[in-house]
Parts: C-alpha cells; structure tokens; sequence
C-alpha cells in the first residue's frame, strides 16, 4: 500500500503504526488485533521502517546493519547489502564491511547512508515494511535496482508494505495507493483506477509530474546536442576504487593538530588584560590570607585572659578578677568582630576581583576556541579525534579549566602564600622559637593530612573524562531514539552502555579504595601531630622554658593556617589540567589552515561571469587518502550554463561541489572562476557568490525567517 498526498505532515503519521504514537481516538488493527494489546517490542520486531533521512550509528557499517537484527551473521549483512544495492560501494571500502560510517555517517555519500540503512531493515526480514521516502536520496538506476529488489522481497515472502512517497513512479506498482488530504483520505485505488477519476488529486499530481519529467528529458537532450562533448571530458572513473596513482599521499593535507606546551607564564599572559583587578584581588589576598594566624593572636590572648584571671578568682577569691575576665573578653570579641568586618570588605575583594577575571579569562578562551573551530576547513572535523560531542566537550569544559588556575586556584595559590609567612613571623616573632622549629617539621605531615582530606572530597564521584564515551553514546542514542525504538534496540543500547560504565566503575572503586586509605591516614596525622605539640609543649611549659601563652601563640598560628594553605595545593592540581586544556585551545586558535574563512586575504572580482573550469583536478579526502576520488579530472562550465552531474553514489558528484565551496583543496591540478584560480579568492567573498542546497537540508535553532536570512551577507 502507498500513500502519496502534496502534504508530507499527513503522511508522516505512519509512525502510528509502530506505536511511537498512540492516536488519540480509534483504533489500529494488526491481524484483527489491536496493536495496543502487542507487546511493543515484538511489534517493532515485525515492522522494518527505512526513513527518508537515513540514521547510521558511529560504528562499522556490519555493526550498523546487526542492529537490524538478533544476532545477525556477516552472511545474512552480505545478503541485505546486495538486495539493497550496496554490496558492492561496501567492497570498495578500504575495511569492507569493518568500515567505520563515522559521527552521523559523514564518511558515507547520502545514497550509500540511504542504501545500508535499507539493508539493516530488511535483514531481520520483516513481516511489515515502511518506506518513508526511502529511495528518495538515489539515484535513478540504483532506485531501480533497490525497487526491484524489494518488489522481488515482497514478492516471496507476503511481506505487507507502506510506501510514502512524492514520487509516484515509485508507487505506481502498488496494490492500493491511499491518497490524504488534511489528515483524511480523499481517494484509493490502484494506479490505473486513480488516473480515471476526473480531476482528482492523484491524477493532477501525476499528469503534473509527467509533463515536468518530460519536460527535463526534453532540455536534457538539448543541452547534449548543443555542447561539444570533446570539451567536456568527464571521467567516468572519477568515482572512484582505483588505487593506483601517481599521486604522493602525502600531498593530502594533514587536519591533526600540532599541540605546543602551555605553562605558568603562558597563563601569566592571560592576566594582562585584568592587571588592575589582579593588583586589587591581590591585596583582598593578602588582608585575607594573614587573617588566620593574625585571628591566632586573639583567641590566644582570649584564652590567655580567661585562665588567668580565673585561676587568680580561684586562688583568692577576689570577684574583682572575674569582672577583669569579662573586660578582656569583651575587648577581644569586639576586636573579633573588627576584624571580621576588614576580613570581610576584603574578601569580597579578593573574590570578586579573581572571579571577574576568571570569567573574562572564560569568556575570551572559548570566544578563541569557537573562532578557531570556525576557521577550520572542512577535512579537520572528517578526522576521528574531531569528532563533534569530543570538540563541544571540549569548548564546554578547556576553557574553564584554564580560566580557574587564573582566577580562583590562583588566588588560594598567593593566599596560601601569604598564610604560611604570616603563620612563621607570629610564631618564631611572637610565640617560642624552639616550638616553632618543632612544629615546622612537622608542618609537610600537617599539610599532606589537610590536602589527603581535600583530594578525597575533590575525587568524589567519577571525573568528567571517565563519562566521555559513555556520554557520547547516550547523546547518540537519544538524538536518534526514533530509529532505536524502530530497531527495537533499546535494551540493547542500555546494556551497552552499562558495560562502558564498567570501566569508570573499576577506576571509581580503586579511587575510593585509595581515597578510604588516605583519608583515614591523613586523619590519623593530623591527631597524631596534634597530640605530639601539645605534649611537648606542655612539657615545655611545665618546666619553664616557654610560657602558655607563647605556647598557645605558636599552637594556635600554625595550626588554624594549615588548611588555608593546603588551599594552595588545588593550584598545583589543577595545573597540569589547566596546562593542557590551555595547550589544546592555543593549537586550534593558532593552527595555520590553507582554507580560512576568517582570513581577509584574497581577490575579491568586481564582476563574476560565472565561468568554471575544472582543471587537471585529482582529489583523495584526508580521512581516505588512499583512493581517488577524482584523478587527472578536466570540466568546463560556461557562463549561465545548466550543468548536471550524475553517477553512481560515492562517484563524486558532491566532491565536486566540495570543491567550488572549497571545503577541501584538490591534492593536485586547480579550480578556476572566470580564469582566476579560486585559491586566490577570498574565500568569505567566493562562498558569498554561490547558492548551495544540500541533500540533507540544515536548519539551525530560530525562527523560519531567521533561517533564511542566514543566506544574506548582511543580517536585517
């Protein structure tokens, strides 16, 4: 059964079928059963749907085509491949059926993306086939040979098929075409009954298309009478498996990325812009980082104030040292809260400052990362390591990475800084030297139990990195969930997801074994060490070589200073992150490319004829320099001239549009406008001449009208 109609929103509702929706009154029957009542994945088992935008999952093309299936063999793959017409593009691959599609499919022409994908629909053998523009993106022979062979398919195995189409040669052989009209059907009928009904739509729709078919056959043949054929030498083996040449592979252009080593001065660099706010955040630092010991001085002569004039209370029982007690912790509480309000004003200076830079910093790095992303040709995201989740992770993520050890691990760095000197000159200057001496070794012990227990709270959970390839196929999967319910590989999908957290698990399970250990150690340092002070210095104290207030002095600075300037350990941590993440920016922000639309070089022609010459062209994409897509290739186009190409999917008819846009350079011979190789051309002004419809249409997020003014130089 087909069904046709000039509204392609009513014909899409066929997804119906397979339950990706229920409607909202009525009922569909399979077998006299409502389709409601079966169980959803033994329905889309029956059901094998090829969609008119073909969907192929970042795996190899058998891999693709498995998932059609339960345990579909190599064997079984083959077979779909040749009924589908694609076994033999297949074959000509450098791995075969082991060849990876790539993100989206992009290594595969819309034809072959089209053809594997009906493979993987008819391998399982469907009761049901639907075919949603299905052969829309093929060519006209290979449209022919498919057709065939699912009508040969049909044939043999009783399969019930759904054909939408606008096409309707393609439907003509239907056993009933249902033609819909706003959501209704208007007519059905065979093709012969539908052409008698006077002034129909099916008949309106097929005269109209016969008369435009005949009208290009017509054109066609006079534009081929009217050309010299000697001057337009199309190689027909542009397409491509030859791998003979006498072309170097090293003529392809390289798209990986040349990473120079990113360091403190580098970063140091960043701060430039900031310098005022970094002077200012520095001060707030400062007051900040010297808060902790200099609060030591007042909790020491608070405490100091309190044993004393008690135990004087004690001794004589004068109540007048009880009101003294309270005098002093008055003086010291309003000091206290003195402080706390310089510490605050201050802080907030520090803060604000370091984050205002930290976000400039962020703001600036992803701006270049984005403008260099932009600036890459073409052949630089067909690279694996390019992909698009990788680059967006990394735009996401590189650049706060970088502007952190810039703004807030670099302020608990100088923080930290200025925590330890003040720490040392109260204790050696106001406190007792030889308890100080003591404790400055044992300060490392201190800080590795302070930074063990800040590490462990840092690690919690799993890191970013370890959820990349697991993220990337859940994006995938949910980008593309109608083709997974339609496979049925939900389930499947799940489980392998499960099993590529496996891995991050293992290295959760042996951090937090690590983390347990070193926490619980780190602690028992701390304890230790506190204990050993107190100790010695209440030996100290006891025998008159130092005084409880000094003692306390000593203590109390170093002691509240340690976990500010273990703080300054997350600005060594996050170096080595920040250092690549800034050493991957700085590569695509300064890699050199042949083809840069940023660049304002180039001639730009008063007057564009509109004259193309193709000219000893030899062409290998950089992902496969291996085969020749086009070799010692020679075409010339007049000005206001209609020219079409055709051929075989993956011939290079899109190549060659792919190079008049100049996303890729051919490895050898030149593309001319009008007599000036394209090279010279500006490329932002060469790009601005041509109109380009892809097969695959893009729209971008916005409105209709924003969509369309994006084809203007110049936005309204």
């Amino acid at each position: 059964m087909s069904l046709s109609n000039l509204a392609k929103r009513w014909r899409s509702r066929v997804p119906v079928v397979v339950r990706f929706y229920d409607p909202t009154s009525g009922t569909i029957y399979l077998d006299g059963r409502d389709v409601k009542t079966l169980n959803v994945k033994w329905l889309r088992s029956q059901i094998g749907m090829v969609s008119q935008e073909p969907v192929l999952f970042a795996t190899t093309i058998f891999e693709n085509i498995a998932m059609g299936g339960d345990n579909v063999t190599r064997e079984e793959a083959i077979e779909a491949c040749k009924l589908s017409n694609a076994h033999n593009f297949i074959m000509s691959l450098p791995e075969n059926y082991d060849t990876l599609v790539g993100e989206k499919g992009v290594s595969l022409s819309g034809g072959q993306k089209q053809r594997v994908a009906i493979a993987r629909a008819i391998v399982r053998k469907p009761n049901i086939l639907v075919l949603d523009e299905a052969t829309s993106a093929l060519d006209n022979e290979s449209e022919k040979i498919v057709q065939t062979a699912l009508n040969n398919l049909m044939a043999t195995t009783n399969m019930t098929t759904l054909v939408i189409a606008h096409r309707l040669s393609t439907i003509r052989n239907a056993d009933k075409i249902v033609v819909l009209k706003e959501g209704h059907i208007v007519e059905s009928g065979t093709h012969d009954e539908l052409l008698k009904i006077a002034h129909g739509i099916y008949q309106n729709m097929y005269r109209i298309q016969e008369l435009r078919s005949q009208e290009e056959q017509k054109e066609a043949e006079q534009r081929e009478a009217a050309q010299d054929l000697q001057s337009i030498k199309m190689s027909r083996a542009l397409s491509a498996v030859s791998t003979k040449t006498d072309i170097s592979v090293s003529a392809v252009e390289t798209n990986s990325l040349d990473k120079k080593p990113f360091n403190f001065a580098d970063m140091l660099k960043l701060n430039k812009l900031e310098l005022n706010y970094f002077i200012l955040g520095l001060v707030g630092t400062f007051v900040g980082g010297i808060a902790q010991p200099a609060s030591a001085l007042l909790i020491t002569g608070m405490i100091t104030a309190m044993t004393k004039q008690f135990g004087q209370f004690q001794s004589s029982g004068d109540r007048s040292h009880l009101a003294s007690m309270y005098d002093d912790v008055e003086l010291y509480g309003i000091l206290y809260i003195a402080g706390a309000v310089v510490i605050g004003i201050f802080t907030y200076l520090q803060m604000y400052c370091f984050t205002y830079m930290q976000e400039k910093i962020t703001t600036r790095l992803r701006t270049d990362n984005f403008k260099g992303l932009c600036r890459q040709n073409v052949g630089f995201f067909d690279e694996k390591e390019n992909a698009t989740g990788a680059l967006t992770a990394d735009l996401a993520t590189n650049a706060t990475k970088v502007s952190m050890l810039s703004g807030e691990s670099q302020s608990a760095f100088f923080q930290g800084l200025f925590t330890l000197f003040a720490a040392l000159v109260i204790s050696f200057g106001f406190g007792s030297w030889l308890l100080s001496l003591v404790m400055l070794g044992l300060i490392p012990l201190l800080l590795f139990g302070e930074i063990a227990r800040m590490k462990e709270m840092e690690s919690a959970g799993l890191i970013s990195d370890d959820l990349a390839i697991p993220g990337a196929h859940a994006s995938e999967v949910l980008s593309n969930i109608r083709t997974v319910a339609a496979l049925g590989i939900e389930k499947r999908s799940a489980d392998l997801f499960d099993e590529l957290l496996q891995e991050p698990l293992r290295k959760g399970r042996k951090e937090a074994q690590v983390n347990g250990l070193s926490l619980g150690f780190s602690s028992f340092i701390m304890m230790a060490t506190n204990a050993l002070i107190f100790w010695f210095g209440g030996k100290k104290v006891d025998d008159g070589t130092i005084g409880f207030e000094e003692m306390m002095r000593t203590l109390m600075a170093i002691t509240m200073s340690v976990q500010t300037v273990s703080m300054a350990s997350r600005f060594l941590s996050d170096a080595p992150k920040a250092f690549k993440a800034g050493s991957t920016i700085f590569a695509i922000r300064d890699r050199v490319t042949t083809i840069d639309s940023f660049s304002p070089d180039g001639l730009r022609l008063a007057k564009v004829e509109g004259r193309l010459e193709f000219r000893d062209i030899s062409f290998r994409y950089p992902t496969r320099p291996e085969i020749n897509v086009l070799k010692h290739y020679n075409l010339t186009i007049e000005a206001g001239q209609t020219v079409a190409f055709c051929g075989p999917s993956g011939g290079g008819k899109s190549t060659i549009i792919s190079l008049i846009e100049r996303f890729y350079d051919p490895v050898a011979g030149e593309v001319l406008l009008d007599g000036h190789n394209i090279k010279d051309l500006n490329l932002g002004w060469l790009r601005s001449q041509i109109g380009l419809v892809g097969q695959e249409p893009t729209l971008f997020i916005g409105t209709i009208a924003e969509n369309i003014s994006y084809g203007l130089a110049e936005q309204p």
